[in-house]
């Protein structure tokens, strides 16, 4: 027989898969009286890394690196033409602001190392 033939001689494919019937599944049980749900049940709690003492100690740490930036600055002279190096190069610039800056970032450290 040849190949023709037998494509001729073969039943058509459906196109249409036959679909299954759809079953009706029981629905559960419910209780009379609806749960209620509040929204601290449904957040879940993530606790703090570090405690209350050592956000203090941060904080303290960050006021004084602030407060040594802050001691840095100014330094303008009235005149822009006169160099005055006893105001660019005065003890609380170049010895204290960074004396208090790097005390506040070994508090931060301690408050960092302290848990």
């Amino acid at each position: 027989m040849s190949k023709r033939k037998k494509q001729k001689s073969r039943k058509p494919s459906p196109t249409v898969q036959e679909e299954e019937p759809v079953r009706v599944v029981a629905k559960p049980k419910t209780s009379a009286r609806p749960a209620v749900r509040t929204r601290s049940s449904e957040a879940i709690a993530h606790p703090l890394i570090f405690g209350k003492q050592t956000y203090i100690w941060l904080g303290g740490g960050f006021l004084l690196i602030v407060l040594g930036f802050l001691l840095m600055t100014g330094g303008r002279g009235e005149d822009p033409t006169v160099f005055d190096e006893t105001v660019i190069y005065s003890w609380r610039k170049i010895t204290l602001a960074p004396i208090i800056i790097l005390s506040g970032l070994c508090v931060v450290t301690y408050a960092i190392f302290k848990k």
